[in-house]
């Protein structure tokens, strides 16, 4: 018998359709939901509840993103929603920024799947985003990347060199990319995009700056692959941003 055999067997007998919910409810730092083809959010875990400012999953059930958040946001999770069931693919550890409710900064690892019913016939999707969060500095091998982490922090701007990182860290690039993951959960170039995006995102909303003074002091030498990186990670341009989040909350 094969693994997928193996496992497919097993999950044949299993009864418990709440078996997924009651999983996520353990994890609170991972936000999870389902929704059905009409983007109605038909499941979630409390981490979900909380983050958008309700007191229990049960009060997220029934309601749609744009019941939940700003136009702007809700807009382009209903995008991303048309884009996994559309294409029946879905995509993982998507590092996206996003405004919370008490005016801070979020920063979180997404990825969203299909769901698949009789016939093999798409009938919703699943959600599950992961919280990005500062590590203590108590994680095994964080030491070795303090190094790193301010080279990349005084000197986002620059083109930095993986190579020149890795010697620094006394690690090969692949040893480096590793420690990186399990310290951070992300990848080198991921905290590279992420400061110049929380900077950038600052700057927005704090300083009066135009577009391409913020492109440049941000890194980008030109101010239209800035806004293509913003858009990707916030999912608006950054000249909306700057429209909607300044003093929005």
């Amino acid at each position: 018998m094969t693994a997928r055999e193996l496992r497919d067997q097993f999950l044949s007998k299993v009864e418990d359709g709440t078996l997924t919910e009651r999983l996520f409810s353990e994890i609170p730092d991972v936000v999870f939901c389902l929704k059905n083809l009409e983007r109605v959010y038909v499941s979630a875990n409390d981490a979900f509840a909380e983050r958008v400012g309700l007191g229990s999953r049960w009060e997220v059930v029934g309601k749609t993103a744009e019941d939940l958040f700003p136009k702007v946001l809700a807009d382009h999770y209903q995008e991303q929603d048309n884009e996994v069931i559309e294409s029946q693919e879905g995509f993982r550890e998507r590092l996206e920024l996003v405004p919370l409710r008490d005016g801070s900064l979020g920063w979180f690892l997404a990825s969203k799947v299909p769901i698949y019913g009789e016939g093999h016939h798409v009938i919703g999707l699943a959600s599950i985003s992961r919280d990005l969060k500062i590590p203590s500095g108590k994680e095994q091998g964080f030491a070795q990347l303090v190094g790193v982490v301010r080279e990349i922090e005084n000197h986002f701007r620059d083109d930095l060199c993986r190579r020149h990182l890795a010697t620094q860290a006394d690690m090969s690039e692949a040893q480096l990319e590793r420690r990186m993951k399990r310290v951070f959960g992300m990848s080198l170039s991921g905290l590279i995009r992420k400061t110049r995006v929380e900077h950038g995102s600052r700057l927005l909303v704090e300083t009066k700056k135009s577009l391409s003074e913020i492109a440049q002091d941000c890194g980008y030498s030109e101010q239209s692959a800035f806004t293509r990186q913003f858009k990707s990670t916030v999912g608006i341009p950054p000249g909306k941003y700057r429209g909607e989040f300044g003093g929005w909350w």
